[in-house]
């Protein structure tokens, strides 16, 4: 544990700048992940001894929080540290133990939280379902508690302060019953057999009523209005509405290409599609805070894996809700045609934003791709007529050129290096997508048939 928390050190400071140089933090950090892997393997982890799980999930976290891109490296240790925090009984709360002290008892629901929420997380970023069951556990959520409230000696915990008081735990606490919900949604979105419509309006009214009960404090508002407010509070006002709307849009993304004109399904469209451009914009407005005169210009920010995946979660949403909006034969509303101008406006803009990243995460690289793939199917809606971009169901300019579409200049080819046998590159649409041959099939794709090809997007 220690190694690890040493490594996290080394790590913040070539982050944030030091004294020394950023080859002796590089140097440094490798040698303490090395020897906090060592130490694990040496002292027997597997074994369940004491502190196991809280050591493994530093490790885990270590290998995690510090790069640009997923691996399964994460992913496999996370579902390490799962098993053997249910092996320990961690999955269950510590209540039922009277031999554990009630500091222990929250120290352990602490540690549960964080391998439960990872678990679930990273599952989900990886298509496949979690190692935790919900129906398996009962461990309670956090407390909101300050350290100092209780210790090592205290011979029962105190009443948990209001939610209204902003204490360091509270995102934690509502992030922990966001995360419980999250479980059951990826395991419904993951379900061989598609489940009733009643199942996902029942989980839709549970995920509502927890974000309905999320302290205003803790609400995502916009950065220009929270300018008395620290940077951790809204880092966490962030994490908590990136999850409800990567919820939202799992929950209910079946629905936007399965009975397209049954109104009966028109809530999951419209709420999915509405997650999805909230997302988008939570990109765009992070994102500009950290440029030449945002506000926290003189930071270095990257959105960690997690912002990435709902950020690409939600740019892949309004490409298929734009690809199926041109495909439908009623013509729009000013609103809903109004509607469509935004959401294109914030694909362009988010595919700018991954362009910007394109060098450092192949991730934004993906995006590119993907993006640039699909904005060349469809045309910016003209709000002036209507009828200049519905003919016969079909947009009148797919072809029309990709620099004029998006009003960028495309990334030169010279750009594409070969790099340890694989391919280092920049996307650029003029060279093959690996969506785009299916994207191109026909005009009527089968995203249903096409759902399992969403791999190549999000793993």
């Amino acid at each position: 544990m220690l190694f690890s928390i040493f490594y996290t050190g080394s790590k913040a400071g070539e982050t944030h700048g030091s004294g020394t140089s950023n080859i002796t933090h590089s140097s440094a950090g490798a040698s303490f992940l090395k020897l906090a892997g060592k130490s694990l393997i040496a002292r027997g982890y597997q074994k369940a001894r004491p502190y196991s799980v809280e050591a493994v999930v530093l490790y885990a976290l270590c290998k995690f929080f510090f790069k640009n891109d997923p691996d399964e490296d994460s992913w496999l240790l996370m579902g390490i540290s799962a098993r053997l925090a249910v092996k320990m009984g961690y999955h269950r709360d510590p209540k039922h133990f009277p031999h554990i002290s009630p500091f222990e008892g929250e120290m352990r629901r602490r540690t549960f939280y964080i391998v439960s929420l990872f678990d679930t997380m990273l599952s989900f970023q990886s298509g496949l379902p979690a190692v935790i069951q919900e129906k398996e556990c009962d461990t309670e959520d956090l407390s909101n508690l300050l350290d100092t409230d209780f210790d090592e000696d205290c011979k029962e915990l105190p009443t948990p302060r209001p939610w209204t008081d902003p204490t360091p735990t509270l995102s934690y606490c509502y992030k922990s019953r966001l995360g419980k919900i999250f479980r059951r949604v990826t395991r419904h979105a993951l379900a061989l057999k598609t489940p009733s419509y009643e199942e996902t309006m029942k989980l839709d009214r549970e995920l509502h009523l927890i974000h309905e009960e999320v302290t205003p404090s803790l609400r995502w508002r916009s950065i220009s209005s929270s300018y008395k407010d620290d940077i951790s509070i809204i880092m966490g006002r962030l994490n908590i509405d990136l999850m409800h709307q990567e919820c939202i849009c799992a929950l209910h993304r079946h629905y936007l290409s399965h009975q397209k004109t049954n109104p009966e399904f028109a809530y999951s469209r419209r709420t999915c599609s509405d997650a999805a451009l909230q997302l988008l914009q939570l990109q765009s407005e992070m994102h500009a805070a950290f440029q030449p005169g945002g506000r926290w210009q003189e930071r270095n920010w990257s959105p960690t894996i997690f912002a990435t995946h709902g950020f690409l979660l939600g740019g892949m949403v309004l490409c298929l809700d734009l690809y199926e909006a041109r495909n439908r034969s009623e013509i729009p509303s000013p609103t809903d045609l109004e509607l469509q101008v935004r959401k294109f406006d914030a694909l362009k803009l988010s595919y700018e934003i991954w362009l910007s990243r394109s060098q450092v995460s192949s991730d934004a690289r993906r995006a590119c791709s993907v993006l640039a793939a699909m904005l060349s199917k469809v045309s910016r809606p003209s709000t002036a007529d209507p009828m200049q971009d519905v003919t016969d169901g079909q947009t009148t300019s797919t072809s029309m050129d990709w620099s004029q579409v998006v009003g960028i200049c495309l990334p030169s080819p010279s750009r594409i290096e070969p790099n340890n046998g694989g391919i280092d590159f920049i996307s650029d649409p003029r060279f093959t997508d690996p969506l785009d041959s299916i994207l191109s099939e026909n005009e009527n794709v089968d995203w249903v048939r096409k759902r399992a090809t969403s791999s190549v997007i999000f793993n």
